[in-house]
């Protein structure tokens, strides 16, 4: 069924090649990763393991849709996706999800379903600058912390089904949605059946000057899976707070972004927030044009998982993988203290090299790493996880052509060695991406 679909896509999508308000849109990215130490489900090689901590992997991803405008304000929009991974020791079932008699797969890897299926009316009721768009979208904002899809991932990290009124005047907006995500299961399509969580929200964006922006918003998430297990996901809270950025001021640029998260998970109150504050300089007078940041990201840990309140800051629908806190993907806004230094280079006009140190530890020993849900142990009181080293280089070929080669490197500390694994772990990424 879902082959079928995907291919009636594809002939649309060619079939634009002839036709004036068609347009065909889509792309291939081939990765070929190699992880040492770790993969998504556990660190180390210490039982019980998942998996094995030493794949070699490709990992593909092909869209293909089109683009209608039946009219200059009427456009819909149709893009399926294809993605694939090989040489992975991890099995679909390992990414189920069991909440009472339901399930549901939530997999980074295998999905074949639609990125976009949307209608979009521009100048709606003859305003200027007013929208509505109905179906299917990534909804990403801002750098993704708090809404993005973390598309580094080979399956889109959130995907909505949703309603989205949007006002645009001078470079600014207000954009209001009300939608439900999709989970990722590569052997059903999601456009008729149960959603994981409900949201909505307010996300805004008022210019400062030309390369900057301060961004409030407010977000409510509703778990929609109630039934006890591993899948339950029983919470309704709201998150808000603000961002505020400048790419070039004065050759200084800033991004700090506040998060306060308030509502109930399971049956705790839920009491949380997070920060982000990095600043950097760019010297555009000499060679390479260094851009050297430094910065701090904070989300708050929990004293005492077993109080009445729960205090782990948990991002709302944002992304964890990417560049957001380190290449090796092991990191997640939640229970973290992060201090970074980045150093931008510009070999050329189309290449960016990105040199950068992390080192995380816990907000709170007693709460959890939270990407692998690790405690402290046989009466261990240790925060510091380790420290990371990443090597990021970017060309774009041309427009359409784009290559990456990552490589990261993590020295594990206390808290790994000590309740995890005693082991470092790297990564390396080789990466070739067409788009059109």
């Amino acid at each position: 069924m879902k082959k079928a679909v995907f291919i009636a896509l594809s002939l649309l999508a060619f079939s634009s090649l002839f036709a004036e308000s068609l347009s065909p849109t889509g792309g291939v990215r081939e990765r070929f990763e190699s992880l040492d130490g770790m993969n998504k489900k556990a660190y180390g090689d210490d039982p019980p393991l998942i998996g094995r901590p030493d794949d070699t992997l490709l990992v593909s991803r092909l869209k293909l849709g089109f683009i209608y405008k039946q009219t200059p304000d009427i456009i819909y929009t149709a893009v399926g996706y294809f993605a694939s991974v090989y040489g992975w020791s991890l099995d679909y079932n390992d990414f189920k999800k069991v909440s009472g008699n339901e399930s549901y797969w939530m997999d980074p890897q295998e999905d074949f379903d639609f990125a976009a299926l949307n209608v979009k009316v521009k100048n709606l009721a003859n305003v200027s600058g007013l929208s509505l768009q109905l179906g299917r979208e990534s909804n990403r904002y801002g750098d993704k912390r708090v809404l993005g899809p973390g598309s580094w991932g080979n399956s889109y990290g959130w995907l909505w089904d949703l309603a989205k009124f949007s006002y645009r005047f001078d470079g600014n907006f207000i954009d209001t949605f009300y939608g439900q995500t999709k989970d990722k299961d590569k052997n059903r399509l999601s456009l008729f059946r149960k959603h994981v969580y409900e949201g909505a929200g307010i996300y805004t964006h008022f210019k400062t000057d030309n390369k900057g922006a301060v961004e409030p918003f407010v977000i409510y998430k509703k778990g929609l899976y109630n039934g006890e297990g591993n899948g339950q996901n029983t919470q309704e809270n709201y998150t808000y707070g603000l961002r505020a950025y400048d790419n070039d001021l004065h050759s200084f640029n800033y991004d700090f972004t506040y998060a306060k998260a308030n509502g109930t998970i399971k049956e705790k109150k839920y009491d949380a927030y997070g920060y982000v504050a990095k600043i950097g300089y760019r010297f555009k007078n000499i060679t390479l044009k260094p851009n050297i940041v430094v910065g701090r990201i904070y989300a708050s840990g929990d004293d005492n998982p077993h109080d009445n309140t729960v205090k782990t800051f948990r991002t709302p629908f944002g992304g964890t993988d990417g560049s957001l806190y380190g290449r090796m993907d092991i990191m997640k806004w939640s229970n973290l203290i992060e201090k970074v230094v980045e150093l931008h280079l510009v070999p050329q006009k189309n290449m960016q090299l990105k040199l950068s140190y992390h080192d995380f530890s816990l907000a709170d020993a007693n709460d959890a790493w939270s990407y692998y849900k690790k405690y402290n142990i046989n009466g261990n009181h240790e925060s510091k996880l380790g420290d990371e080293y990443d090597l990021e280089y970017k060309w774009h070929y041309n427009k359409a052509l784009e290559y990456q080669v990552i490589y990261a490197y993590f020295n594990a500390g206390a808290f790994v060695t000590k309740n995890v694994a005693d082991n470092n772990a790297q990564r390396l990424f080789l990466q070739v991406a067409y788009n059109f």
